[in-house]
């Protein structure tokens, strides 16, 4: 019924416990794996050569030009063809019984999208996170896309029901790609809030019908040098520009800026939010091209429809 999709590079050391002692664990609810290996230079091939005659494992990619996280996940996204899937970086984890107790009450409320807290592993430390958002969700019933939008994405390792995900271009794929073209331009990469960008499109065309369970399913691995890491994402300009863009994305719509505007609460969080992204651009990348050319417009856009509203 449940189907886990993971992207992977050289994550062998991660890999070999992940897939014994997690993903297949007593309890899991998984009930097929789809593996892409995008070019890894490890012992991860060897690792899933283990499960070659695994039926409930299918394994893709190897050799080849690497194709990145999303050309992973368009390459194995067809192959879905059970009714839930889920999605998970393979240096991270889920508890197994955790994540079968939200599958559950997934399946209890008829919801098109579950997802419960999560904790952050860093130098062997594990804490646990306490999301804004995650109470923010207690303003108000169904409030999931003003949650979402107001305080960053904050749904991990999250189940979907498969007939539910959005349709993006002529090959229906659940990440909307022109968020990526758009960011190109900068050379760094792909557009990180895809799972953000996600959620948000699923509370849009699920309004009422997203499970919370309030409890820790799953584990971020926060490492150095993350593509995601204050340095690379926050400092630079690129975190802002990312959220000016989902701004203009979904407030375009009136339907959706006027249901923010109703609840001021969520309206500030927003603006708080995107504000606090911009104070984290160093003075130095405010004179770049990247920010003159590429980040400033769209940046001045969503303010404008921020201050609008």
């Amino acid at each position: 019924m449940l189907t886990l999709l993971i992207p992977t590079k050289n994550h062998g050391i991660y890999l070999e416990s992940l897939l014994s002692s997690v993903i297949f664990a007593p309890g899991s609810p998984v009930t097929k794996l789809i593996v892409y290996n995008d070019g890894s230079t490890d012992n991860t091939a060897e690792i899933l050569a283990r499960y070659s005659g695994d039926a409930r494992v299918r394994v893709l990619g190897g050799d080849g030009p690497s194709v990145g996280v999303l050309g992973g996940y368009q390459k194995m996204c067809p192959l879905i063809d059970t009714p839930y899937m889920t999605m998970l970086a393979s240096d991270d984890l889920f508890y197994p019984e955790k994540l079968a107790l939200l599958f559950q009450e997934m399946l209890r409320t008829n919801a098109k999208m579950a997802f419960g807290k999560y904790q952050i592993l860093e130098n062997g430390q594990l804490s646990n996170l306490s999301h804004p958002g995650w109470q923010a969700r207690r303003y108000k019933p169904n409030c999931d896309f003003e949650a979402l939008i107001g305080f960053d994405h904050y749904v991990f390792c999250g189940i979907y029901k498969t007939d539910a995900l959005p349709r993006h271009g002529s090959n229906g794929f659940m990440f909307d790609l022109t968020l990526s073209k758009l960011v190109a331009a900068d050379g760094l990469g792909e557009f990180r809030g895809q799972d953000w960008a996600l959620a948000l499109d699923m509370a849009v065309a699920h309004p009422g019908e997203i499970c919370f369970v309030d409890d820790y399913i799953a584990v971020f691995r926060k490492v150095a040098n993350q593509l995601s890491s204050d340095t690379v994402y926050v400092h630079t300009g690129r975190s802002a520009f990312e959220m000016a863009l989902l701004i203009v994305k979904f407030l375009s719509d009136y339907s959706l800026r006027a249901k923010l505007k109703s609840e001021p609460y969520f309206h500030q969080s927003v603006k708080n939010l995107f504000y606090a992204k911009f104070g984290g651009i160093t003075e130095a990348a405010k004179q770049t091209s990247n920010f003159q050319q590429i980040y400033k417009p769209m940046i001045l856009a969503a303010d404008t429809i921020l201050n609008n509203m």
